[in-house]
Formats: structure tokens, sequence, C-alpha cells
């Protein structure tokens, strides 16, 4: 449940314009942590995509040097069968 919020008395212009002075700065303190706390996700998920890249790489040069080395194998199969 909200909590109820006190109503704050505005007796001239200048109470009115502190009261929106002080409501501006809390909500630019908010959004300035919203936007710090996206801020850090972009770049936790920019890291997630590099790795998964360089994982990606790493397994089709894995993948190459296997294919290799079968080859190797068979022409070895190959030479010992003669």
């Amino acid at each position: 449940m909200a909590k109820k919020r006190k109503s704050v008395p505005i007796a001239s212009i200048g109470d009115l314009i502190d009261l929106v002075n002080h409501n501006c700065e809390l909500f630019d303190r908010r959004t300035r942590k919203l936007a710090k706390g996206n801020r850090n996700l972009k770049v936790l998920c920019l890291m997630a995509i590099g790795y998964a890249i360089y994982t990606g790489i790493q397994c089709r040069k894995q993948e190459e040097q296997i294919y290799q080395l079968s080859v190797k194998m068979n022409k070895l199969e190959q030479s010992e069968g003669e």
C-alpha cells in the first residue's frame, strides 16, 4: 500500500518554486541512477556478446585443427597399409 504524503503548505510563489525545484532535483537523481544502471547493463551485454563471438571463433579453430589431424591420421593409416 502506498504511503500517504503530507501536503506541503504553500504560502507564496517562492514556496511553490522551492517545492518544484526540490521535486525536479529528486527526479533528476532518480533518472541518473536509472541511466547508470542501464549503462552498466549495456556494458555487460556487450561483454557477453564479445565473449560469445570469441568462443565461437575458438570453437571453429579447434574444429579445423581436429579436421586437419583426422586427415593426417587417415594418410598415416593408408601409408602403413601399403
